[in-house]
């Protein structure tokens, strides 16, 4: 039997995922309601509305953030680099420079007007006046006076002529407190000098988004679009069998997140890129919206791939004794990774290292709490699933 920690916190059964809205809630499908256990006391939640969005121009941003963070995603350094390169090398650093502060501009994307494409992206962004592009991708909505006061903060990096300590350390101090692990190196410059020449940032990123369409994307999407319609006509038929909770958990393999008690409304998208991960805005922006990576079964992201990921990222997350024995520890109970650090007796971002490497394949069960704290516990269906892929691969047509 494994040990518990004495600080351990009651498992809630199952945890909402989702934000505030100012709208009253009403149902779009019939779920009933929703029980919370926790400490013996029960709390009734009605199951928020869900509405649906589909548009390639999800995949185009999220593509940008995966082939700059290829090991996150279990995608081939190599193929990634093969990818950026496909960019003169002036805009081929200009994108990499905004993928250090530039998030997925999920409330920008899903205000697009349809079909949400790579073209309407360009078109949209071409339509504003360049030093307009980089608030319209970052501003998000947000009520949290927090992020907006940062936001007028890098409005008024304008008129700024260097990055003084203060600026880098306002800067550094906010990204420390929105993002859950490492800060990219040159963050501080990056940040201040996209915002000190809006002009020139949003001229420049808009070239390198345009030829990256045109050298890549354009046909990328003509490969994915069948398979995001066809993911969202699974996840609206899931919807009308499961409740909210068991439907996030499906769609996003494994991922339970917190929310408040008075949400009432999420906005459900699939993505070809993403899978097998999620994309969340922060919990402040409204409305809210979960973006969930979704490939058919046997699909690669790298075209042509003859041994399927899924089973490539199930057996790579087996093939290590440290892996299986943070497993060990998971199927027991859900721990936090200071705790499994403490545990077994190893640094926290090597176990975090691990534990994203199990969650690409579907090993764990990670619940997100309110503050982003993230308890993980194993996922017994991922396990079975590679058994069977092994299965399918080795032994049938």
């Amino acid at each position: 039997m494994l040990s518990t920690p004495p600080h351990r916190k009651t498992s809630i059964r199952y945890v909402l995922a989702l934000i505030a809205l100012r709208k009253p809630a009403r149902a779009i499908f019939n779920q009933g309601t929703i029980q919370i256990m926790m400490r013996g006391t029960n709390a009734v939640i009605a199951s928020p509305e869900i509405s649906w969005d589909i548009g390639s121009a999800y995949d185009l941003f999220i593509s940008l953030w995966v082939i700059h963070r290829p090991d996150n995603f279990g995608l081939r350094p190599s193929w990634a680099a093969g990818v950026r390169s496909r960019l003169p090398l002036p805009l081929r650093e200009v994108m990499e420079e905004s993928q250090k502060f530039l998030y997925i501009p999920l409330n920008w994307i899903h205000n697009l007007p349809d079909p949400k494409n790579a073209q309407t992206v360009l078109d949209s962004l071409k339509a504003l006046s360049p030093e307009d592009r980089l608030p319209s991708l970052t501003i998000n909505g947000s009520e949290n006076p927090e992020t907006n006061a940062f936001y007028e903060f890098l409005i008024s990096l304008e008129v700024k002529q260097r990055l003084t300590a203060q600026i880098e350390q306002r800067i550094m101090d906010y990204h420390t407190s929105i993002r859950s692990r490492g800060l990219p190196k040159g963050l501080a410059q990056a940040v201040f000098s996209a915002w000190s020449d809006r002009k020139s940032f949003g001229e420049n990123y808009y070239n390198a988004l345009d030829t990256y369409v045109q050298n890549f994307f354009l046909e990328e999407e003509t490969r994915i679009t069948p398979a995001l319609e066809q993911s969202l006509a699974e996840a609206q038929a899931l919807s009308n069998e499961q409740d909210f909770l068991s439907l996030i958990e499906k769609l996003s393999a494994g991922v339970r997140i917190d929310w408040s008690s008075d949400a009432d409304r999420v906005i459900l998208a699939p993505s070809f890129w993403a899978a097998p991960l999620i994309f969340l805005d922060s919990q402040h922006a409204l409305p809210r919206i979960i973006v969930y990576g979704k490939r058919p079964i046997g699909t690669s992201l790298v075209p042509g791939e003859q041994v399927p990921e899924e089973l490539l990222n199930g057996l790579k997350a087996m093939a290590d004794p440290t892996r299986l024995r943070i497993l060990k520890f998971l199927i027991q109970e859900s721990w936090t990774p200071s705790e499994l650090a403490k545990a077994l007796r190893l640094r926290p971002p090597t176990v975090i290292h691990h534990l994203n490497i199990l969650r690409l394949a579907g090993f764990v069960l990670v619940t997100i709490s309110a503050n982003a704290e993230r308890r993980y516990a194993a996922r017994t269906d991922g396990i079975l699933d590679t058994a069977r892929h092994i299965h399918s691969f080795l032994l049938e047509n």
